[in-house]
């Protein structure tokens, strides 16, 4: 064998060595990068669904709309009642005196004002009783969500609204709502009790 032929060999074993190196070195450096606990999966929740379509939700939806009612109601009698004033004001303007007919006037003005502060303070309070009902039934709903995780061995349950794409075989919201509805018939005050 003549030396170019043995530098050849020589090179072709050193070759050999470098990649082998550089392939245990990359195998090694991408199984670290992995967990070393299997992964779980993660569960996919509709929560407005799930709020809507719930025999619980909809006991609160109709609570809140109740209550909407009686603000309107209230509103509207309020309108009505100005109203009346209004038109007796303007049928006495030519009875009373100018300044007379000014102090009453800026009294129905301030007094219609002040109504429709209270209104509008009514309105944003009934808004946040709509926000905490939603949280509360959250609260709620979270034994029976986290009875699901334990069932399918799940990490997280995240709102379907915040992942761009899922597997719909991942969304329990039916499930849930099934869950909700038994524990709901067996004890219709179950919002009540939470309160």
């Amino acid at each position: 064998m003549g030396i170019a032929t043995a530098n050849i060999t020589y090179f072709q074993r050193f070759v050999a060595l470098l990649i082998g190196l550089m392939l245990c070195a990359t195998q090694s450096g991408a199984q670290s990068d992995f967990p070393t606990v299997f992964p779980q999966p993660v569960l996919i929740l509709d929560q407005d669904g799930l709020f809507n379509n719930s025999k619980l939700g909809q006991d609160m939806l109709l609570i809140q709309a109740e209550q909407r009612t009686v603000l309107l109601q209230e509103s509207r009698v309020i309108s009505d009642a100005f109203e009346i004033e209004e038109g007796r004001l303007t049928d006495i303007r030519s009875e009373v005196s100018a300044e007379e007919f000014r102090l009453l006037s800026e009294d129905f003005d301030a007094r219609v004002l002040a109504a429709r502060e209270s209104q509008r303070a009514k309105d944003v309070e009934m808004q946040q009783s709509i926000d905490g009902q939603l949280r509360r039934f959250l609260v709620i709903a979270a034994p029976f969500l986290s009875e699901i995780m334990v069932k399918y061995h799940a990490s997280a349950i995240v709102d379907q609204r915040s992942v761009l794409l899922f597997d719909r075989n991942m969304d329990i919201t039916q499930e849930a709502i099934e869950i909700l509805d038994r524990a709901f018939d067996t004890n219709p005050d179950l919002a009540i009790e939470k309160e």
